[in-house]
């Protein structure tokens, strides 16, 4: 998940803006798939935005040498507050994926929108309860709407250019 995420190119803004409807759907996706989570491990008040590997198993973390070398990248490249954290959280999370025996229950994967979301123009910001990508926003609305709404989007390359293709 590091190499992933230290692959991306985190100030194209040319890929930000041709791929914004895509990206405002990964994040509402991410925003149902980390409710799930935050419903099943009590972790209401820490949504949208929190460490759900620290709910699942908290003994599992990324080594601190690999961390502080990830954190050294972030610094660098990555600079909005949210961003960044997820980023950590994301490695994290594949740590737990790697590394624990404790049993999960069977939700989807809570980053995997969210990393698509970064590889298809970088970061965010987020304002006023709502994530902002420079030109459109998504409210993150209440838990109780993301734990009923149906899957916003396709993870999938080509539905994602479509939905950008199609402006909507």
């Amino acid at each position: 998940m590091v190499e992933r995420l230290m692959a991306i190119n985190w100030a194209d803004q040319k890929a930000a803006m041709s791929c914004l409807y895509s990206r405002a759907a990964l994040m509402r996706e991410y925003f149902r798939r980390s409710a799930l989570w935050a419903d099943r491990y009590q972790a209401v008040k820490e949504w949208p935005f929190f460490d759900i590997a620290a709910y699942v198993d908290p003994a599992v973390r990324v080594p601190e040498a690999l961390m502080d070398r990830f954190e050294d990248f972030l610094n660098r490249h990555v600079g909005l507050p949210v961003a960044y954290d997820m980023c950590k959280a994301a490695v994290q999370w594949s740590a737990l994926l790697e590394r624990s025996e404790v049993p999960r229950p069977p939700l989807e994967d809570p980053f995997e929108p969210l990393i698509l979301l970064f590889e298809r123009g970088g970061g965010f910001a987020t304002e006023n309860r709502a994530v902002d990508f420079w030109v459109t926003m998504v409210r993150w609305g209440s838990l109780e709407s993301r734990l009923q709404a149906e899957p916003p989007v396709v993870l999938d390359a080509a539905a994602l250019d479509a939905l950008d293709a199609s402006g909507s």
